[in-house]
């Protein structure tokens, strides 16, 4: 029978469509990974064989050319890729130092020590990743201790705690992962047993030479590294591998529309992703002379054109009257042509250093599935990366996997919830203006507690009623806005009906259980026919719930990005998903308005929900 809330008609609708996997036929072994790493993927999480990006990215990662930037489509499996790729390159160079190297595996780890840094933007990621990595070294070498490969840091007093006592009984392990933040305190200089430095090859540099000889010296260095076989111990040390994941959001570059108050906020307070990759790029790794040098290069060479062609540049932008430009004096000189630009040899000498990368040198990675060129061109103009960078970039497809359907729900008041309109042929009617204090205002901040509950009241009947229409069968993430409170709103949820739990809880078995115990003591069982995660925008990047077959995004998505991140977290590896979004219509239909630019922009097509009349 049709469940009916208000004026909403909800109808049962089938089941979800079989997963779809589009896997290739190279196994992973065959790429260069770890045997017993690879047994223990397959065995674990069912990765048999690599993915197309995956065939693409692993080699790239074991065998260092050059920079990479990863822009693929969300549930590719970048995340997954590049952790079992680290792993393994930390399995194997610990067995080169035992056995070709003849040393003790405690010497190996000295060696490996802080080799490796990953940076994520947000904890439920880092405790994610930290989880893979814990049960796939705990499955293919349980003898190997694995804090002396792999650690995790986040903030939060209930984490950083044991995490320091954990530092502190292993030492700084081979790949370190964590937030910027966590990862910034640690690495300050406060606690020296974390404090990075640069590979064993850079610290050879004289960074007393004048500017010419560091350069020449350089290049010198990254050749030698890279024609050199051998790999001494030597070698090994010191910080070679960083990767930035959503490095998009870990920048928050501001857009090409932003405003200049928004970008002289953003010199003045940086971002502690930023301030922490320059700490380690180019103050610890020595490249900070080299980034200097190839901007004061740049300004030497647009100064020396400005100087020659100061002239036909002031007569060409000069405004207002003037004796030349007069039609009735004469015809006005005709427009010095465009000059193709020529970088200045000394500059492409500098970038030519800084595009150098080699086995024993660093390499820095960046992956996002929706990091635009703004982001590229940020990270090279600041010295992240260089000038030609190995691109893997999915431009040909889709930001959100093909296998997810879409629907939108508009809520026009309290009583009347409808499908999206791709279209609006109706007249604006200025009775739907909205008033100050409504429930609906832009920023929830703003709201007093009465409209933010009865927003939450109507957006959790939604929901209820979409979950008892669509009876998913597997989990189900419920997407709210950053600046909502979830704890209040998981409480609200209860009301009607949803026990909702905490994002963290899928990423930490210590909470995970603590939870269960009190919904046991509370309603006597923990048995349910799905799971409901909630969880907010800023945490949907790069999570993976495998089995989450519905999304639903309450309230109205900041920008497209943030709306293909959460609709990402269904639908991954090719598996069938549904994505259901709640928005109010705004003042004079704004928000929806807002939503058709959204799915324009991604290429989406949304369906009418069959559940509603």
């Amino acid at each position: 029978a049709a469940i009916r809330s208000r004026r909403i008609a909800w109808v049962t609708v089938g089941a979800c469509k079989p997963a779809r996997r589009f896997y290739t036929t190279a196994g992973f072994g065959q790429l260069g990974i770890d045997d017993k790493l690879a047994r223990s993927m397959a065995s674990l999480y069912q990765a048999h064989a690599p993915t197309a990006l995956q065939q693409q990215m692993i080699p790239e990662l074991l065998r260092p050319r050059s920079h990479l930037l990863v822009r693929q489509t969300t549930g590719a499996g970048k995340t997954f890729a590049v952790l079992c790729t680290l792993l393994s390159l930390a399995i194997q160079e610990h067995r080169l130092l035992t056995t070709k190297l003849k040393h003790t595996s405690a010497e190996a780890f000295d060696v490996q020590a802080l080799n490796t840094l990953v940076v994520v933007p947000n904890r439920e990621l880092a405790l994610q990743m930290g989880q893979w990595a814990s049960e796939l070294l705990e499955h293919a070498y349980p003898q190997m201790s694995r804090g002396k490969l792999v650690q995790w840091f986040v903030s939060g007093s209930e984490y950083e705690i044991a995490q320091r006592k954990y530092l502190k009984r292993h030492g700084a392990p081979a790949i370190v992962l964590g937030t910027p933040r966590a990862l910034l305190e640690l690495t300050s200089g406060r606690s020296s047993v974390m404090a990075a430095t640069a590979p064993k090859m850079l610290q050879q540099l004289d960074r007393s030479q004048d500017s010419e000889a560091y350069v020449r010296q350089l290049i010198r260095v990254h050749k030698e590294s890279k024609q050199r076989d051998e790999v001494t111990a030597d070698g090994l040390r010191g910080l070679r591998r960083l990767v930035i994941d959503e490095v998009d959001q870990v920048l928050r570059v501001p857009g090409r529309n932003a405003s200049d108050k928004e970008r002289k906020l953003r010199l003045d307070k940086p971002r502690p992703g930023q301030v922490l990759v320059d700490r380690l790029l180019l103050e610890t790794c020595g490249l900070a002379r080299l980034n200097a040098e190839v901007q004061q290069a740049r300004l030497l060479a647009w100064q020396t054109r400005a100087e020659r062609d100061g002239e036909g540049l002031r007569r060409s932008t000069a405004r207002g009257w003037s004796k030349d430009r007069d039609p009735a004096l004469g015809a006005p000189p005709a427009a010095p042509k465009a000059q193709p630009k020529v970088e200045d040899p000394a500059v492409q000498q500098l970038q030519r250093a800084a595009d150098l990368v080699g086995r024993q040198t660093l390499q820095v990675t960046a992956l996002s599935a929706t990091a635009n060129s703004g982001a590229r061109h940020w990270m090279q103009k600041h010295g992240w990366m260089s000038s030609r960078p190995r691109i893997i970039d999915s431009a040909d497809e889709p930001t959100v996997p093909a296998s997810v359907t879409h629907h939108c729900l508009v809520v026009e008041d309290h009583d009347t919830v409808r499908n999206f309109q791709a279209r609006d042929d109706r007249a604006p009617d200025p009775s739907t203006e909205e008033t100050e204090g409504g429930v609906w205002d832009t920023d929830v901040a703003q709201r007093s507690a009465e409209a933010q509950l009865s927003a939450m009241d109507l957006m959790a009947d939604v929901a209820a009623n979409t979950l008892a229409a669509l009876r998913p069968t597997g989990s189900v993430v419920i997407f709210t806005r950053s600046d909502a409170s979830t704890t209040q709103f998981a409480r609200v949820l209860e009301e009607h009906g949803v026990m909702a739990r905490d994002i963290m809880v899928h990423f930490d078995e210590t909470l995970r259980q603590r939870v269960d115990q009190a919904v046991v003591e509370q309603v006597g069982s923990v048995t349910e026919p799905y799971r409901v995660y909630l969880a907010t925008e800023e945490s949907a990047r790069g999570i993976d719930v495998t089995d989450a077959g519905l999304v639903l995004i309450l309230d109205i998505p900041k920008n497209a990005a943030s709306y293909a991140h959460m609709a990402g977290r269904t639908g991954r590896f090719g598996r069938a998903g549904t994505v259901v979004s709640v928005v109010p219509v705004g003042r004079r239909g704004w928000y929806e308005s807002k939503m058709r630019g959204i799915f324009s922009l991604l290429q989406i097509k949304p369906l009418p929900a069959p559940f509603v009349e």
